[in-house]
């Protein structure tokens, strides 16, 4: 634990927040997006480049019957994901759903439509992938495999032996490229990077719970190993959150909520 852990997330607040009167501008007010940084990551050198290609989206089970049964399910089995069940897991949370005057529109919204999101895939079962860390290249709804290896183990160390992160089918982890945010909200953008990954773990739980998965977010991980692992500085690019997502068995969630 930091020693002044206190005073730093005050200054913080203190640091973001504002009062009528403080800005000269709106911070809602008339971004360009021409001048903007760039909005998609693109691994070029990766060993493979996966096009997912649209999914093919099921039946959905009705809204209020879904919100009303959505749990935290983490007793993760050994059966795999389909490709197509990740790639609709992918759409739930990061899919271009429309295009806005040089810019696009996503399944989940962001702080002026910036989306600093990022989203690499810790793939331990997935039927057509092999093991591996895989990138979304979200422009071109492809998939960057940039590591061939076990990664089972990596998540499990990386999240100080969570269990579900090893049996998990992928463990999604989210960064933010603060730029993007940054550019047009100058010190607010350190707020809301936060809540647009909030946005995206929660369409993941909606999609997962409704493709009868189980997904549980994971707040606690070793972020300075994670920004080492995926080659990002930790500063200007960070991970923010890690989900694990699988296929699920027991006897319900209140009874395997703590599996051993």
């Amino acid at each position: 634990m930091h020693p002044e852990w206190k005073t730093i997330c005050n200054d913080f607040i203190q640091a973001t927040s504002y009062a009528v009167g403080d800005l000269e501008k709106g911070w809602a007010a008339e971004y360009d997006f021409s001048k903007a940084p760039p909005t998609y990551l693109r691994y070029e050198e990766a060993i493979v480049h996966i096009p997912l290609g649209n999914p093919d989206f099921p039946e959905a089970p009705a809204l209020w019957e879904l919100l009303n049964n959505r749990r935290t399910k983490r007793n993760f089995t050994n059966v795999p994901l389909s490709l197509n069940e990740l790639n609709l897991l992918l759409w739930g949370t990061q899919g271009i759903t429309a295009n806005m005057d040089g810019y696009q529109l996503r399944t989940t919204p962001s702080a002026g439509a910036l989306y600093p999101i990022e989203t690499y895939l810790l793939v331990n079962n997935v039927v057509g992938l092999e093991k591996g860390l895989y990138h979304l290249d979200v422009e071109r709804w492809t998939l960057e495999w940039l590591k061939l290896e076990d990664v089972a183990q990596v998540a499990y160390l990386f999240t100080e032996e969570q269990e579900m992160t090893r049996r998990a089918a992928v463990n999604f982890v989210w960064t933010a490229v603060v730029g993007r945010t940054e550019d047009k909200y100058n010190e607010r953008a350190y707020r809301y990077i936060w809540w647009d990954a909030g946005h995206v773990s929660q369409n993941l739980h909606t999609v997962g719970n409704g493709l009868g998965l189980g997904v549980a977010t994971i707040g606690h991980w070793f972020d300075k190993n994670m920004n080492e692992y995926l080659g990002i500085d930790g500063s200007s690019h960070l991970s923010v959150l890690m989900a694990s997502v699988g296929k699920t068995t027991g006897k319900g969630w209140k009874h395997d909520r703590r599996p051993t």
